[in-house]
Order: C-alpha cells, then sequence, then structure tokens
C-alpha cells in the first residue's frame, strides 16, 4: 500500500480504502478549509478596524434598487403645448361638444371659444358650426355633421368627419387628413366631404387644389386615387370601391 501522510493516518486509520472512511476524510478536509477562509476574514476585518476604516457588511441576498422618478407633461385636459389651438368663428342652433376628458356631450354655450386636439363637435338639425386654426385649415360644418379633431400638430393635422357634410378649406403647406370610414383624404387645398346617413356613400367634391384619396378593397389591396379641383369622387365603404368623375 502507498504511504500516507501522518494527517490522513490520523483520520483514516491504517485502511482507507472503506467508503465510510473516505466520506469521513472529505468531511475533514471540508471543514479545514472552512476554517481557514473564516480565519482569513477574520484577519481581514481586524486590519481594517486597525486602519481606522468603517467596513460595512452587506449580506449577498440584500438587493439595493434605485427607482428614479420621471415627470411627464402629458395633462388630460391641456393637449398638447405644440399642438394648434383652433377658434370657433361661427355657430347657430344647437351644437354640442365633447371635451378631452368628458364622457358626456354638452351643449356648447356661445359661438365663441377655443378648440383643441381630441375633442368632438356635432351639429344639429338646421345647425352649423365653423372652426378655424389660424394659418392651417378652416372647417365650415353643416347640419348633423360630427367631427373629430384627432391631432393638430403643424406638421400633421388629422380629422374624423364621423357623419354628415363638412367643407375643409386648407391655409398652409401643412400635411391634412380627413378620414370618414374607410376612406382616407389627403388634402391639399379644398373639398367638401358628404357622409350619406342613409347609405354607405362618402363623396368628396374637390373645389380646388388636389387630394390623394386612399382605401383598402376588400381583398385588402390598397388604392390611391388622386383628384383634381372640380372633379368629385364617390366611394361605397359597403364594396370598398369608387368612382372618379
Amino acid at each position: 500500500m502507498v504511504g500516507l501522510h501522518p494527517l490522513e493516518v490520523a483520520i483514516l486509520g491504517s485502511n482507507p480504502s472503506s467508503p465510510a472512511d473516505f466520506m469521513k476524510y472529505l468531511k475533514y478536509i471540508f471543514l479545514f478549509l472552512l476554517g481557514v477562509l473564516v480565519v482569513t476574514a477574520a484577519g481581514y476585518y481586524i486590519f481594517q478596524m486597525k486602519k481606522g476604516e468603517t467596513v460595512t457588511i452587506v449580506p449577498p441576498a440584500t438587493i439595493v434598487a434605485t427607482i428614479t422618478k420621471k415627470t411627464s407633461n402629458f395633462s388630460l385636459e391641456e393637449a398638447p403645448s405644440e399642438s394648434l389651438r383652433g377658434e370657433i368663428t361661427s355657430m347657430t342652433g344647437d351644437v354640442t361638444f365633447l371635451g378631452r376628458t368628458a364622457t358626456e356631450a354638452a351643449k356648447l354655450a356661445s359661438g365663441s371659444g377655443v378648440v383643441q386636439q381630441g375633442e368632438n363637435y356635432i351639429t344639429g338639425d338646421k345647425s352649423t358650426l365653423s372652426i378655424n386654426f389660424d394659418k392651417a385649415i378652416s372647417i365650415d360644418m353643416l347640419e348633423k355633421t360630427e367631427v373629430d379633431i384627432i391631432q393638430t400638430l403643424p406638421a400633421t393635422i388629422v380629422f374624423s368627419q364621423v357623419a354628415g357634410t363638412a367643407d375643409y378649406k386648407m391655409a398652409t403647406s401643412s400635411s391634412v387628413a380627413i378620414r370618414t370610414s374607410y376612406l382616407l383624404t389627403q388634402l391639399n387645398g379644398e373639398a367638401v366631404i358628404s357622409r350619406n346617413p342613409d347609405k354607405p356613400i362618402v363623396t368628396v367634391n374637390m373645389k380646388s387644389g388636389n387630394a390623394v384619396l386612399a382605401y383598402n378593397d376588400l381583398k385588402f389591396v390598397s388604392h390611391e386615387v388622386m383628384i383634381l379641383g372640380g372633379h368629385n369622387f364617390t366611394f361605397n365603404y359597403g364594396t370598398r370601391r369608387g368612382v372618379l368623375k
């Protein structure tokens, strides 16, 4: 048998071949290494204390999370500061208004006031409403017309015409889009857009300038139609087909 170290003989005895003796050997080795680690850590701690330094022991399981509070300028009541504000220039009859934070429409009290993105306006029977976004676009809503002011950023202005007839007249080179059901009108001029109350028909009557009309057919194929002043486009959003005249 190969000679054993005196420490091995003291731990295992003269016959280290049994499994029990081998496990005992490993146990003592582990305890020996653990003791060395504890003594080393204690010596380092004492050394640091003698140097007058403060030693902070952080448990391994401790997780320090730093939460940075971020502020936001978003407001439900007010539209973004960079968005354009409009002005009600005239009103006749009954007009209802749904504000940015409102849950129900309220009757518009007077023919003046500030208009901002995120609002909704509806004209009643024999009623009209005119809104002007200075140096951008004006809207003349006829009776039984509903328009959502979706976005009024200077670079991109977007409206959604839910019902009725409205005259849109641009006064700027900004991009202006009007969505009417499944038809999108990219306006560059003046156009009257009507939505038939009884049939799935939208009509775009181009008074001046031009517009690009875009829609998807029932097979989800995209179509674009250029319309010039003096022409009109009739779109059936039931069949998703249009006719330019």
